[in-house]
């Protein structure tokens, strides 16, 4: 597997006469957290699909270090807006259904029960996906990408779908489990609350096609439980002042 930064260059996409991402550059440490914020529909879940693989057609480059991204050999872990579960699939299958497709991810019993504790999943694995509310079957999510070991972790809007509650408690757990295994982590997301809890960077996306506005460094992201709400805030503002500046410099 390489080490380095994961890197993106020049990186564009057009769906017939259609511009959707133009030149995208930004480099990503390994083992740190990207939020990718963005208005609706300007194409972050197209990046994150060219980041997957799912996108083969498009300009540009990617690299993790030296190395041309798909050469690497890393392992990719997504999870989509609606989870990606299967109905038809147990809990525990739906869990392990990674390994079980890929004979070369190895399950460690003592890190699966690890995650599904931290999740609160262990009395849930003989039930279906309907039988969960939003929150469980997030979680669900998260435990097949966490068990799986994957390098690079792609969640597009993972907690848009819930209730505040629960998509405040599916960070925190999302979070304890990133402090222990450190994935390279991108998420996309249009909360400005949400990008500056998950993300030691954050990306700004302009409207369709999209461009970078600005790649930032968070300075808040490893002291947050120390913050005050107005310290909280004024990044928060920050962060929407280079929006409209990026905005109106496009007007």
């Amino acid at each position: 597997m390489s080490s380095g930064k994961l890197s993106l260059h020049n990186v564009s996409v057009n769906f017939g006469a259609t511009s959707v991402l133009k030149d995208i550059s930004f480099s990503l440490e390994k083992g740190k957290t990207l939020t990718v914020v963005g208005p609706s529909g300007c194409g972050k879940s197209t990046l994150l699909n060219v980041l997957s693989g799912i996108i083969k057609n498009y300009e540009g480059d990617l690299f993790m270090g030296t190395q041309q991204l798909r050469n690497a050999g890393l392992t990719f872990g997504y999870v989509p807006q609606n989870f990606g579960l299967l109905a038809w699939k147990k809990v525990r299958d739906n869990i392990l259904l990674p390994a079980k497709i890929n004979r070369e991810i190895k399950i460690d019993k003592d890190e699966v029960n690890d995650v599904l504790t931290k999740l609160e999943l262990t009395e849930l694995l003989d039930r279906y996906p309907s039988q969960l509310s939003g929150g469980q079957r997030q979680r669900v999510a998260l435990a097949r990408v966490f068990i799986s070991h994957s390098d690079i972790l792609l969640m597009d809007e993972p907690f848009s779908a819930l209730d505040t509650l629960a998509a405040d408690t599916s960070r925190e757990l999302f979070l304890d489990l990133w402090r222990k295994y450190r994935p390279t982590t991108i998420f996309t997301t249009h909360n400005l609350s949400e990008a500056v809890k998950l993300g030691k960077h954050i990306l700004l996306l302009g409207k369709q096609p999209a461009t970078v506005l600005r790649f930032v460094d968070n300075p808040i992201f490893e002291s947050q439980s120390k913050l005050n709400e107005f310290e909280f805030a004024t990044f928060k503002k920050k962060l929407m002042g280079w929006i409209r500046e990026g905005a109106n410099s496009r007007e």
